[in-house]
C-alpha cells in the first residue's frame, strides 16, 4: 500500500470515527493510526482536527505520543494535530538500526512532507528540542515556529580543554544507559523526574513508558543527543518559546544561553513543576502555548 492509498484509508476511517463518536469522548488513545515508512521503518503517527495552523508534536527520550493526551484534549477542536512516535518507541518500528537524532528528524520531515504542511509549529519535548531544531534547519524557512517544553540543551564551549571535559561528563552520563547496570540506572533516572508534587497519572506514566526502552535504543538516542554536532552555534530565526521548569538543575543562565542561539524567544519558567510540565500543569502550559500561537 503506498502513501497516498494508507492516507485515503486512514481519512475515511477517522471520517467514521467522528461520524460515530461525540467530540467530547475522544481521547488521544481513541484516535486511529497512521503509518508513513521512512527507509524502510513503519513510523507512527495520529493525526486529528483542522485549521489554518498544524501542530506537530514530538516527544522526549523514552516516551511515546501519548506525552501529548492533555495537549490533544485541549486543543482538538483548535487546530491542525499530528502527534509522531519517533523510530524505535511507541508503536514506531524498533528495528536493528541506528537510532540518531538525524533519523528521528528525518521522520518528522517525512510527515511534515506527507501531510504538506507549510507552516508547523513545532511543539517539543525534551530530546524533542534537538530533533525539532535539525527540522527546522532542513525546512529553511522562518514560517516554522518552534515551541520548547523544558527541551534537552547543551552549550560546548569553545576551549579545548573545558570542552573535552564537558563532552568528557557527557560520556560518562551515557554510559550509565548501557551495560550491567543499565536497568537499574534508567529506573534512577526515571525517578529523578518525580517529586512529591508530581500527580499520580505522571508517575505512572514515566515509570510504566520511560523504564521500558530497550538498552539499545536508549543507549544509541543518549550517545546521539550529546553529539556536538548537533550544538553548533548557527542561529535560528524562528519564532519561538521555551517553557522550563524551575528546578535545582536548571542552570542559572539558561535563557542567556538559549537567547545565543534563538533571536526572536520568549522565556518563561514555571514553579512547583518537573521536567514533565506538560502533563503536570497541562491548563496552564496550553494557555501559554495558545497565546503565543495566536499572537
Amino acid at each position: 500500500m503506498n502513501k497516498t492509498t494508507l492516507k485515503i484509508s486512514t481519512i475515511v476511517l477517522l471520517l467514521l470515527f467522528i461520524v460515530s463518536c461525540n467530540k467530547s469522548e475522544l481521547t488521544l488513545e481513541s484516535v486511529p493510526s497512521t503509518y508513513i515508512s521512512v527507509d524502510d521503518l513503519k513510523i507512527h503517527f495520529k493525526e486529528y482536527g483542522q485549521g489554518e495552523k498544524t501542530l506537530i508534536f514530538v516527544h522526549g527520550w523514552g516516551c511515546d505520543l501519548n506525552t501529548w493526551k492533555y495537549q490533544f484534549d485541549y486543543f482538538k477542536d483548535k487546530y491542525h494535530l499530528v502527534f509522531i512516535d519517533l523510530p524505535g518507541y511507541g508503536q514506531s518500528d524498533k528495528a536493528d538500526i541506528q537510532y540518531t537524532i538525524d533519523l528521528f528528524a528525518k521522520s518528522v520531515l517525512e510527515i511534515i512532507n506527507d501531510l504538506d504542511v507549510k507552516k508547523p509549529v513545532l511543539i517539543a519535548h525534551s530530546m524533542g528540542l534537538p530533533v525539532s531544531i535539525e527540522v527546522i534547519k532542513h525546512l529553511k524557512t522562518e514560517n516554522a515556529i518552534l515551541c520548547n517544553i523544558d527541551g534537552v540543551y547543551f552549550d560546548f564551549p569553545k576551549d579545548s580543554i573545558e570542552n573535552k571535559q564537558y563532552t568528557d561528563g557527557l560520556n560518562e552520563f551515557a554510559n550509565m544507559f548501557k551495560g550491567e547496570k543499565h536497568k537499574e540506572n534508567v529506573d534512577q533516572f526515571c525517578k529523578g523526574f518525580i517529586t512529591e508534587r508530581t500527580p499520580q497519572d505522571v508517575s505512572d506514566y514515566i515509570l510504566s513508558t520511560m523504564t521500558k526502552t530497550s538498552e539499545k535504543i536508549g543507549f544509541q538516542s543518549i550517545k546521539s543527543l550529546i553529539d556536538e554536532k548537533y550544538w553548533d552555534k548557527k542561529i535560528i530565526n524562528n519564532q519561538s518559546i521555551a517553557i522550563y521548569a524551575k528546578t535545582a538543575d536548571l542552570p542559572p543562565n539558561n535563557e542567556n544561553v538559549l537567547r545565543t542561539k534563538f533571536t526572536k524567544l520568549k522565556y518563561i519558567e514555571m514553579d512547583s513543576v518537573n521536567h514533565f510540565l506538560m502533563m503536570e500543569k497541562p491548563q496552564e502550559v496550553n494557555k501559554i502555548l495558545e497565546e503565543f500561537i495566536e499572537k
